[in-house]
């Protein structure tokens, strides 16, 4: 009975130092190499992430944020400051920043947008939600946003052939 007993409690250790280790896999990191990738990422200042490098997950920055040509975000990003992306950077999930968003030709952004201040999307950029902004907003030729746009100042400037789903 003891051997019993002592085999079940190794294995609900086993169970919960293994549960623990994959809890905390945020990297608190402010540089992410070209080419390469990581899982969710929580940086203590500003983020860079380096051209066609990928995030498994989410970015929260207490900084800036910047991707690189063709980034990859699998998650939400949340950047404390602005936010830039290079040509056909992707985000699945929504994009928050305290201050300017500036999004390079051929961006995708899978979610909402809130900024703190002005916003402007590269040429042929697509966003799938709203488009919450403070300050001025400013589409790329081509550009696309499906749902609604929503400008503090009340200026929006439209790229030649660029599109919203409605302006509130």
């Amino acid at each position: 009975m003891k051997k019993v007993l002592y085999s079940m409690m190794f294995v609900a250790l086993l169970f919960a130092f293994s549960g623990s280790a994959f809890a905390a896999d945020d990297l608190n990191i402010s540089n992410l190499a070209a080419n390469a990738s990581c899982g969710n990422v929580s940086a203590a200042s500003a983020f860079t992430a380096g051209a066609n490098s990928t995030v498994n997950g989410y970015v929260n920055a207490l900084g800036a944020v910047t991707l690189g040509a063709s980034c990859s975000v699998s998650g939400n990003v949340s950047a404390g400051a602005a936010f830039t992306s290079g040509d056909g950077a992707k985000v699945k999930g929504s994009v928050s920043a305290k201050m300017a968003f500036t999004s390079g030709a051929n961006s995708q952004i899978g979610g909402n947008v809130t900024v703190g201040s002005d916003f402007t999307s590269g040429a042929m950029s697509v966003i799938t939600g709203n488009l919450y902004v403070t300050g001025d907003i400013t589409l790329g030729a081509g550009s696309k946003v499906l749902g609604s746009i929503h400008s503090g100042t009340g200026v929006i400037t439209y790229g030649d052939g660029a599109t919203v789903g409605s302006v509130k």
